[in-house]
């Protein structure tokens, strides 16, 4: 997996929000099914949460460390893939001084306004977002060679996702991670 970390780097990001890379495809096992995931949350998982507690859910395996460009101490991330966790989510969730502070998926999971990845677009991503009530942008970006979506509510960001073509690859709660 290729992390770019604007925010490691001490820059502003290109929208404001981190991405996430993910390596290998994101057309999986259909687009219609995936466990619900909240602007806060999925599951007994939620921001904010402590590492201990985290764990303690059963939700997460795997732990390695995250961007090493982060200062210290580096953050610690960790796979989706418990024994308790559903089957068919690809995502990770990261943990900054103790603390979970992000989410991000690559498939089996869909927004509470019905967004899916893998399966939908930033164009409906948008589009539903703003229907639910949020503010969305959708910027293509030439380096990247794809859509950056940010998603906020109340002027605060919510929700980033990066399309390479027009679906979704990765979809991240409260942003995206990013680490080169």
């Amino acid at each position: 997996m290729t992390f770019l970390n604007i925010h490691c780097l001490g820059g502003a990001s290109l929208l404001g929000a981190a991405v996430l890379l993910a390596a290998g495809s994101a057309a999986a096992n259909g687009s219609g099914s995936g466990q619900v995931f909240r602007l806060n949350g999925i599951g007994p998982l939620h921001l904010g949460m402590t590492q201990a507690e985290a764990v303690a859910t059963g939700w997460l395996a795997k732990p390695t460390t995250g961007c090493e460009l982060a200062g210290t101490p580096l953050p610690v991330v960790y796979n989706l893939t418990g024994p308790k966790a559903p089957a068919g989510i690809k995502g990770t969730v990261e943990f900054n001084r103790g603390t979970l502070r992000v989410f991000a998926f690559s498939a089996g999971v869909k927004t509470t306004f019905g967004i899916a990845i893998p399966g939908s677009t930033a164009n409906e991503l948008v589009n539903r977002a703003r229907a639910a009530g949020l503010s969305a942008t959708s910027t293509y970006d030439k380096v990247f060679d794809g859509r950056f979506v940010t998603v906020e509510q109340n002027g605060k960001q919510v929700l980033g996702a990066f399309a390479p073509k027009s679906a979704i690859a990765t979809i991240a709660v409260p942003y995206m991670p990013l680490c080169e």
